[in-house]
């Protein structure tokens, strides 16, 4: 049984990353795992890169790193990631490049939990944002938990296992949690979970503090933790690299 540290979404945000390093380091867990999406955004994508390969144990590769590696990917990305993203390209290292490439595109940490940055399906590179979603994403796959990222926004759906019809899973079957800092979720042996530890460097749900998370297995929780940072020096750093304004200040919303 064991503790899982669970980041995702850095987003070239090393200021928020050294912070959520920091705390994890506090919480004495047994591994640390990121669901994706190191690069794009961010001023400091080689910084960030050089800390989750060091630090992490296990890394999927998330949209905005898949871009790095095949820019017909992010040709569906908005104006300002995209510049971001080439900009993010042109700082990586080629030992940055074949560590994007070796990233697997999701990983079966454990048996029945699952790693990936948009959802479990493979091949479905979709948003889990609402009890919709999230009953696609269920049909699709087996996993008593699976953990993704991708939306930046922490949640919990959940869906009972027990009360199974026969027919496909509707979003009327899901359960959706909201997490509270630092207060763990208990995890039923009878459910299925889709665990989103939210945004280590871009946060879209008015909350402008880092979020990651903690799956212990032997308790059989999901803990959600937030971490404050020096949220104005990082914004100095995405105005001192020339990145577009809008991305230095929604740190400072969450949104």
């Amino acid at each position: 049984m064991t503790r899982y540290a669970i980041i995702s979404d850095i987003h070239g945000n090393c200021s928020a990353l050294i912070a959520v390093l920091n705390r994890i380091a506090a919480l004495e867990v047994d591994h640390i795992i990121c669901l994706g999406d190191v690069v794009g955004y961010g001023p400091e994508p080689e910084r960030c890169m050089d800390l989750v390969t060091t630090t992490c144990d296990l890394c999927v590769r998330g949209n905005h790193d898949r871009g790095i590696i095949d820019p017909e990917t992010s040709i569906a990305f908005n104006e300002v990631a995209q510049y971001a993203l080439d900009m993010s390209r042109d700082c990586l290292s080629s030992l940055h490049i074949q560590a994007i490439i070796d990233m697997p595109e999701s990983i079966e940490l454990e048996p029945g939990i699952c790693c990936s940055h948009e959802t479990p399906a493979a091949g479905d590179y979709s948003y889990i944002q609402d009890a919709k979603s999230a009953a696609i994403a269920f049909e699709r796959s087996e996993y008593q938990i699976a953990l993704v990222g991708h939306t930046h926004i922490p949640m919990l759906f959940a869906y009972d296992q027990q009360a199974d019809h026969g027919s496909a899973i509707s979003p009327g079957d899901i359960v959706a949690h909201l997490p509270r800092h630092n207060t763990p979720l208990e995890l039923n042996p009878d459910q299925r979970y889709i665990a989103n530890p939210g945004s280590v460097g871009q946060p879209r749900d008015c909350d402008p503090r880092a979020s990651f998370a903690v799956l212990d297995t032997a308790q059989r929780t999901f803990t959600v933790h937030r971490e404050e940072y020096d949220i104005a020096a990082a914004q100095r750093i995405f105005h001192n690299v020339g990145l577009p304004g809008i991305l230095a200040d929604r740190l400072a919303v969450g949104a």
